[in-house]
């Protein structure tokens, strides 16, 4: 199975192929990327390994949380190739792929409180429990202080779960004053694709595939043209 997947929400965004179930092949791409050099990079992908797009299976993707303009180029992209190709994509959050990553880097837990930064002072995040294969999501996919998101962490019986982000640097004092040491935080491989197109064989070969129509952005808040159109 061929499976090439996108991420363009996390910072650095990837984009990594993976070849009957072999070690995905990750590509970071650069700061300042544009819409262009997304294409170009997956032409030079594929190119090294001998594979043409219309080769490929299957498709990954990250919905969002992450920028408005991210999250929307990199579900172009790869809406327009599963549509042409006729191949499925699996969507996935990417506070999910975030706990995966973790999850990947410590067996021993099983439960995971993802968060990225949303700017304007706030969070992403969402609490996932896991059981092998199985993902239940504990806390949903919200946006706010980093405070109120432990909060509502604790308030779900979770007060064991590590927290997990690309980036925690900038949390860690807080996540201290709430409670939550060194040995209850992770932090994983900013490029995400690879991981991502892990999962999606995966989620491939259980068949939950979704046509372009059925994939949709996931922003979590409204952006700020929304919010100015709706007042």
């Amino acid at each position: 199975m061929k499976i090439l997947t996108i991420d363009t929400c996390a910072e650095p965004s990837s984009i990594a192929i993976q070849v009957d179930g072999a070690a995905p092949e990750v590509i970071a791409l650069p700061q300042g990327w544009r819409s262009s050099m997304v294409q170009e990079e997956i032409t030079k992908l594929l190119s090294r390994h001998g594979i043409r797009s219309k080769d490929i299976d299957g498709y990954g993707v990250t919905t969002g949380p992450g920028t408005f303009t991210g999250v929307r180029i990199g579900l172009t992209v790869v809406k327009a190739l599963a549509e042409v190709h006729q191949k499925p994509i699996i969507p996935m959050s990417t506070l999910e792929l975030i706990a995966l990553a973790a999850r990947n880097a410590d067996k021993e837990h099983t439960r995971f409180a993802a968060v990225m930064d949303a700017r304007r002072g706030q969070v992403f995040g969402a609490a996932y429990e896991m059981n092998g294969e199985e993902v239940r999501v504990a806390v949903e996919e919200t946006v706010g202080s980093l405070a109120n998101f432990l909060e509502r962490v604790r308030e779900q019986g979770l007060q064991d779960a590590c927290v997990c982000g690309v980036d925690l640097t900038a949390y860690l004092p807080e996540l201290e004053k709430q409670g939550w040491k060194d040995c209850n935080t992770i932090t994983v491989a900013a490029q995400l694709a690879g991981i991502l197109a892990e999962e999606t064989a995966v989620r491939l070969k259980r068949g939950e595939g979704k046509s372009p129509l059925e994939v949709d952005a996931n922003y979590v808040r409204a952006s700020d043209a929304e919010k100015f159109w709706s007042a």
